[in-house]
């Protein structure tokens, strides 16, 4: 599909790039990553869930606790509390940690971007939080409003985690060298592989004063025969 240019400032150097396991859109986070001028300019993370995988805090009633018949109909993970899913998320947190650090080392600290890619109908959210939007009984535009709020949450967190100064994430990885300042980009992708970039949303999954979409010509509305 075409897809709209970046509003954020071109990557300078090298990226890691943090996806979901997904297999219906690694083709396009490869398209949009060329698109940003990054081929052969990254290295790749995949972890389920991608943000969700990766945070030390869950949002305010997100997860509930499996049935046994979810357990048995293999449609939920067999983790009965919160803090059992946290545990978990702490162990990959941990490695993306390692990741980020090999990543430094590899390229001898030029990492200048970290791409967060979520996207549309997550199963981790299903079997984890037990987040299943198409069975929410709303209209299909509020239901995207809904999955790109929780969605954002999630990469917020992260985001908090591995964003500031380089000296912020050089202190947190062990390192003695600064690789300087690294962007942290949030992004959601649509199962037609369109990017959202979610640092233009409102906490409510309206579009807050930026968009990926290029401006068009404003058109007289239509009135009603």
């Amino acid at each position: 599909m075409t897809q709209a240019w970046p509003t954020y400032p071109a990557p300078r150097k090298l990226a890691l790039v943090v996806s979901c396991v997904d297999y219906r859109l690694l083709d396009d986070i490869v398209s949009y990553l060329h698109l940003d001028n990054m081929t052969n300019r990254y290295y790749h993370f995949a972890i389920a869930g991608t943000a969700l995988g990766l945070v030390d805090c869950l949002r305010e009633g997100d997860f509930q606790p499996p049935t046994d018949q979810e357990i048995a109909d293999r449609e939920r993970m067999n983790i009965r509390t919160k803090d059992e899913l946290l545990h978990k998320f702490s162990c990959w947190s941990s490695t993306f940690k390692d990741q980020v650090a090999a990543g430094l080392l590899l390229t001898k600290n030029q990492i200048s971007d970290i791409y967060l890619i979520q996207h549309e109908n997550c199963g981790a959210f299903r079997i984890y939080l037990d987040k299943n939007i198409e069975e929410r009984k709303d209209t299909p535009k509020k239901r995207q409003e809904y999955e790109l709020e929780m969605h954002k949450w999630y990469a917020d967190q992260v985001k908090k985690g591995i964003a500031g100064t380089a000296e912020k994430v050089a202190d947190e990885l062990g390192y003695c060298k600064s690789p300087g300042e690294i962007n942290v980009h949030t992004l959601f992708m649509t199962l037609r592989g369109e990017v959202i970039d979610l640092s233009t949303l409102a906490g409510n999954g309206h579009k807050d004063g930026g968009s990926k979409k290029k401006p068009k010509d404003k058109k007289s509305p239509k009135k009603d025969n």
